[in-house]
């Protein structure tokens, strides 16, 4: 079984939003998935998994990871990740996606060390950078930037000699219009990926069908009969397609349903 980690330390780079995506395109691949949401208050995905079986729709499924008591470090989040994996195991899952939340904490370390593939999205705002690398001068970087966690989790992935580890930086939420911020962002993180070896990717670009997917529970991978297939829609559904099909030969996976793998 393979593990994917989203993760980001900023809200709104559409950490969720890819988890739904991507657990979705890989389901229809044949790929039994399951995501693992860290969101404990609001739980937008498991809302999701809901209105998808109401209207009928192959979904993957979805649970929560819950610890009582004290306050439960890196190691206790790990033995609980561990268990989750072998009860999903058990039951046939072949593919885990962990959605974190925007926080240095023990779970979101854990997810990120116990990951085959980490998928760090941001956005091509400066204020994703300073949340990222780490930076000289005034800014707004954070007193945790996410590069520590990098850093921890490359030295954890070398030290249990773990080659066939991957990452991606997933630009998120682009803009339909090139701007000279975008490509300063973009220019940024490429110098950025290229020091840490994570590969930059094209993510989602910011559709109204993904905006409304969560509440409806369809996402542009879904095809509806008797519905007029818009040029965004088909757009939508190429770039979802493109991230499971990168996602599926980083972990090295096969599929079933050739029919809707795309390079």
């Amino acid at each position: 079984m393979k593990v994917v980690t989203i993760g980001s330390f900023k809200g709104g780079t559409g950490k969720t939003t890819l988890a739904a995506v991507l657990g979705t395109a890989l389901t229809q691949r044949g790929i039994k998935t399951r995501i693992i949401e860290l969101e404990s208050s609001t739980k937008p995905l498991q809302r999701f998994e809901a209105v998808r079986e109401f209207a009928d729709l192959n979904s993957p499924s979805v649970r929560d990871i819950v610890l009582s008591g004290g306050q439960p470090d890196v190691q206790d989040w790990q033995i609980a990740f561990r268990q989750t994996f072998a009860d999903a195991a058990r039951e046939g899952v072949e593919l885990v996606i962990i959605d974190t939340i925007s926080m240095w904490k023990p779970e979101v370390i854990a997810a990120h060390l116990l990951a085959d593939l980490v998928i760090t999205t941001v956005t091509e705002s400066p204020v994703d950078l300073y949340q990222i690398m780490p930076s000289n001068g005034p800014n707004m970087q954070a007193s945790r930037p996410y590069s520590q966690l990098i850093d921890l989790v490359r030295r954890h992935a070398e030290k249990a000699n773990k080659d066939n580890f991957n990452w991606f930086m997933c630009l998120n939420r682009k803009s339909h219009l090139r701007t000279k911020i975008g490509e300063s962002v973009r220019d940024r993180l490429q110098d950025f990926c290229d020091e840490t070896e994570i590969q930059l990717i094209e993510g989602l670009v910011d559709r109204v069908g993904y905006r409304i997917m969560m509440e409806t529970g369809i996402t542009p991978i879904d095809e509806q009969e008797d519905q007029p297939v818009q040029r965004s829609l088909l757009a939508a559904r190429t770039e979802s397609r493109r991230l499971a099909s990168q996602a599926v030969a980083s972990l090295g996976m096969s599929v079933l349903n050739d029919q809707m793998a795309f390079s």
